[in-house]
């Protein structure tokens, strides 16, 4: 059983479930982590292993965890998507605790589910959708919809197992990866299920192994908005642009904050999320959505909705405001009147840099070393560098990548400006370099 210290005993108990040490020493980096007992419960290689997984059993050693404390929480938080996302809701509702109900987050988090609500809310700003079974032979024979359009599980995450099928042969190609892989996410998003009241879910039978076919929605920038929606009302305080990059333009390729982004396209957003929020249930919570958006016409298209708030962001956080929005989530969770961000960091702007190999496979055969990574961070102080592949890996062995492209590293930079800050990543990109040897010669 974990001890407390008197100090510690004055302290509120926040247990992140999920988490690292990097992330664990950013959010004790936060000033008001002085009066938090932080906790780690499972880490993030338990909860996204490279393989698969039972929900129950990592929901039944959380509660192990937690219960081995010597006192109940006053705050469970978690910053990834499925499973954490689930596992924080239901150990919130074992413990009585300010969060969204696990009901509500199924509902957000199912890909099918959240368009009907959509639709609901919005019926002139929804994309077609159909739910298909990915095993019925005639789904390729008898596409869902007019091509193109996107193909995607109706649980996962990080664009995994994304496609945009343009013909009859790509349909055919991403129904077989889909397939092959559906079962990682849809069998412990179905155990996940089996924990709620049945009553308060759809009754179409559109489980975790069903997927979707969606009509294409794409604009020229890609903006996501951070917040929490407490007792009906839907706080905004922080915007985020996405650049992308790569085949379709589908892999992420960085992320700058804040994002330069006039007023009323915010105020247009957060009516939009608001009102999907609202027929979804989704109350006493976190969340970042996803628009695109044109920024000639001013449309805006709903991508998704996710019921936390954003790890990689964090950071970005940390360099503008002084500290993590993991703060605001705790101070919501804790029941306290979550502080808006207030630019005391130590730079005017800050990006994220999504380093891929575009590659089919391949081993690493090189990665940056610390040192090379020092040299750059006497010169850039904002600079954080995440390493996410080691030498000798095989990037088939990455879990959770896009369908188009492996993550071998994150850089985040901060700066005066966009320009300023695009410069200092060429800079780091020329110095951090990966020898990645193809499959084909890799022996």
């Amino acid at each position: 059983m974990a001890s407390a210290t008197k100090n510690q005993t004055a302290k509120k108990l926040v247990c992140i479930v999920g988490s690292d040490a990097f992330h664990q020493e950013m959010i004790g980096r936060i000033p008001e982590a002085k009066d938090w007992q932080l906790e780690q419960v499972l880490h993030r290689t338990d909860v996204q292993p490279n393989g698969t997984f039972d929900f129950d059993v990592l929901l039944n050693e959380a509660r192990g965890i937690i219960s081995g404390f010597d006192r109940p929480p006053d705050a469970i938080i978690g910053h990834l998507d499925f499973p954490v996302s689930a596992l924080v809701s239901l150990l919130c509702r074992d413990h009585g605790l300010i969060a969204a109900s696990p009901e509500a987050v199924a509902r957000c988090e199912h890909k099918y589910w959240m368009r009907q609500y959509q639709q609901d809310a919005l019926p002139d700003d929804t994309p077609r959708v159909v739910a298909i079974n990915p095993f019925d032979p005639d789904i390729a024979r008898k596409p869902p919809l007019p091509f193109p359009f996107w193909l995607k599980p109706v649980k996962g995450h990080s664009s995994m197992l994304g496609y945009r099928v343009r013909e009859a042969s790509d349909l055919t190609q991403a129904l077989s990866a889909c397939r092959r892989a559906i079962h990682r996410y849809g069998e412990p998003f179905n155990a996940f299920l089996e924990h709620l009241d049945p009553a308060e879910l759809p009754t179409d039978e559109i489980d975790g192994n069903h997927a979707v076919a969606e009509e294409l929605i794409s604009e020229d920038q890609l903006i996501t908005l951070e917040g929490y929606r407490h007792k009906g009302e839907t706080t905004i305080y922080g915007v985020v642009e996405s650049r992308r990059s790569g085949r379709h333009m589908s892999s992420l390729s960085s992320y700058y904050y804040p994002a330069e982004l006039p007023g009323e396209v915010v105020e247009a957003a957060q009516k939009q999320v608001t009102k999907v929020l609202a027929k979804v249930g989704f109350d006493n919570g976190p969340f970042n959505v996803e628009f695109f958006h044109d920024p000639e016409t001013g449309a805006l298209n709903l991508l998704e909705i996710n019921t936390r708030l954003s790890k990689s962001h964090a950071p970005l956080f940390e360099i503008v405001d002084g500290c993590s929005h993991h703060k605001q989530i705790i101070q919501l969770a804790l029941g306290q009147t979550p502080d808006r961000p207030k630019r005391q960091g130590t730079s005017p702007m800050a990006a994220k840099f999504m380093v891929r190999s575009h590659e089919a496979n391949g081993v690493v055969h090189r990665i940056p070393c610390q040192e090379e990574i020092d040299k750059l961070r006497a010169l850039m102080p904002d600079l954080k560098v995440q390493l996410l592949v080691g030498e000798g890996q095989n990037l088939s062995e990455l879990v959770d990548q896009d369908s188009y492209s492996f993550e071998l590293m994150d850089v985040f930079l901060g700066g005066e400006s966009a320009d300023f800050i695009e410069d200092a990543y060429k800079r780091c990109r020329d110095s951090l370099v990966f020898l990645i040897k193809p499959m084909d010669d890799a022996d």
